[in-house]
């Protein structure tokens, strides 16, 4: 039987893999021709998601002998995220002056919170206990998390974006 750690690198690494080139083939030559506010907005839509991490939360998610702060850590930091997703989607959607502002704020506490929770899953060694639909959550949806905030980052950071803003782009439905 292969080890619980070594199960989890296989399929997360596989996910983070096919995330990358899915990204690299398809979603960065599609957003590269888009105002940078309209190319965020289908990056923070996977993020707005994160609520998927609260299930940490519920009761029978997880064996009862995962620690209580690792979960709560796991739990709050995703559902804090998904808020920040959500805020700054609505900020793009109203054009507010804040939005870029909201979305480099959701992408920073997303990443540190990815990175603590991947710390601390060594810490308390989290790949031994049973984890339940997590498990899926970490190696499907983690990685897809990763390859999206990497995505911003490089959107908010390119010195090529179009000067276009969304009032002069085709107008899209509300």
């Amino acid at each position: 039987m292969i080890e619980p750690i070594a199960l989890f690198g296989i399929q997360f690494t596989l996910s983070l893999a096919a995330f990358g080139l899915i990204a690299l083939w398809y979603v960065t030559p599609r957003l590269s021709r888009l105002p940078l506010e309209l190319a965020l907005v289908p990056l923070l839509w996977v993020h707005a998601f994160r609520i998927v991490g609260g299930t940490i939360l519920a009761p029978g998610a997880v064996g009862p002998a995962v620690p209580t702060e690792f979960r709560e850590m796991i739990g709050y930091g995703d559902l804090a995220t998904a808020a920040l997703a959500l805020l700054a989607l609505l900020a793009l959607r109203r054009r507010l002056p804040l939005a870029i502002a909201l979305v480099w704020l959701c992408v920073s506490v997303g990443m540190l919170d990815t990175v603590n929770a991947i710390i601390r899953s060594i810490r308390f060694s989290a790949f031994t206990y049973p984890l339940g639909v997590n498990w899926v959550i970490v190696t499907m949806y983690v990685p897809a998390l990763l390859v999206s905030s990497l995505l911003i980052f490089l959107q908010l950071l390119s010195p090529n974006r179009s000067t276009r803003t969304m009032s002069e782009t085709p107008s899209h439905s509300s």
